[in-house]
Order: structure tokens, then sequence, then C-alpha cells
């Protein structure tokens, strides 16, 4: 488990994390690194290192990605998760590779907030830049769209924050700010039918045999400052 207690929140704050699928694992999956050892940290001296290589699939006892054409490592919130009616701020750095992580027609997330009947809401690699896509609860689009630039967001660090209000009702609401500019604003129910929200992240590739690859290249993403508050100074990367 990965909490604020980890190297005295160097890495995550405000809440804790554990392996989304544990069964098949891999060690090289997510690993703690530092910046003593040549990698990259947003703040710290830490930051977690999440690695995809052809066929790394894993599962629990509900769901086998090794059968639904799915690969990944994430970590999933594993406490005190959204109630219909919370408000929260959420904020994470993330170090993109030069090359785009999206292959062909599959697809690579790099972030869910996932509830008890949908995924709601995803960080998105695509082939122009980093976005999102948002749904409702039968995973149909609601919206999706490019937030920033590969310009922008390639080979460097990004800061994301999200400000959320937890809602099966119209007052639900989700800002999307980049490098601290509000880029996106999501208005109506973002857990209708649902009961709870719960946040992963790492790297997750949906329909890869739509990647137009002989193989699925081997994929590396940075997290650093992953962090739940009340406020957005809580949460900001710049802070």
């Amino acid at each position: 488990m990965i909490d604020g207690s980890t190297l005295d929140g160097d890495l995550v704050d405000g809440w804790g994390f554990i392996h989304k699928h544990p069964n098949g694992f891999a060690e090289h999956g997510c690993l703690v690194v530092s910046v003593s050892d040549g990698y990259p940290t947003r703040s710290g001296d830490h930051a977690l290192r999440f690695e995809v290589r052809e066929g790394d699939c894993n599962s629990n006892e509900g769901w086998d990605d090794c059968t639904t054409n799915r690969s990944r490592h994430e970590l999933s919130q594993v406490d005190h998760p959204q109630y219909d009616g919370d408000e929260y701020w959420y904020g994470w750095s993330e170090y993109l590779p030069d090359d785009v992580l999206k292959q062909g027609d599959s697809i690579t997330f790099l972030g869910q907030f996932n509830s008890d009947d949908a995924a709601r809401f995803y960080i998105e690699d695509f082939s122009n830049g980093l976005g999102f896509r948002f749904n409702d609860r039968n995973y149909e689009f609601l919206d999706r769209g490019v937030l920033k630039s590969n310009e922008v967001v390639r080979a460097t660090w990004t800061d994301i924050v999200i400000h959320v209000i937890w809602s099966s009702s119209v007052d639900g609401l989700i800002e999307i700010y980049v490098n601290g500019d509000l880029v996106k604003m999501l208005t109506g129910p973002n857990m209708d039918g649902a009961t709870r929200t719960t946040f992963d992240f790492g790297i997750y590739n949906a329909f890869i045999s739509d990647c137009r690859c002989v193989a699925m290249p081997t994929q590396v993403v940075y997290y650093d400052a992953v962090r739940r508050g009340k406020t957005l100074e809580e949460v900001s990367p710049s802070h």
C-alpha cells in the first residue's frame, strides 16, 4: 500500500492505493524511484514509475485483463471513497515519454474515476495530445477531447488538477486544470446510479488487438504528488 505515510507523503497524500488487479501484477509494473538514481521527479526525491510491456495483463476475482483484450498496471484507491454530495480537489503530475502511448485504434488511459456501476471519467492519451473522456452509466460518451497538445505534454511534467462535486443529479461538477489553466468544465450527473467512486492511475490499455502493430510497445509513465484535499492549495503540484 502507498499512502501518506509512505516516504512522509513524498508520493501520495490524502488517500491510499493498492494494486488494482494483483494477480499477475509484474515487479516492473509500479516502482518507487528516486532522483538520486537519475529518474525524473516533479517534487521531492521520489516518483512512481509505471511500465507496461507486451503481454502484461493481470486480474482479480471479478475481472481478467488477459481474456478481455486489455493490458495494464494501475494503482487503485483503497480507502475513504467518494460519495454522493462529496466535494474534493485532486492533483497529480505525470511525465509522458516523447512518443505517443496510444497505438492505432487501441485506447490508453492514464487515470480513471470508477464507480460501482461504471467508469465515469478518464484521463486519456490521444494521438495529438492529452485529453479526457466522460461517460454516463452506460458508457455512452457525454464528452471527450484533447486538453493540451503533444507540444505541451510530451517529455515533461504535466500538472493536472481536478475539482469535483460528486452528484447523481444536475448539480454535479468536474473542472479540469492542466498546468494551472482551467481547460474544461463538465456539469450534470457524474455518479447517477452509483453509491461511491474511487480513483485509479497508471497505464491501462483497452482493445489492444486494434493497435495496428505487431506487438504493443513498452510504455513508461511517471507520476508524482498524487494528492486529494478540500482546496486547490492542498493538491496543486506547484505547492
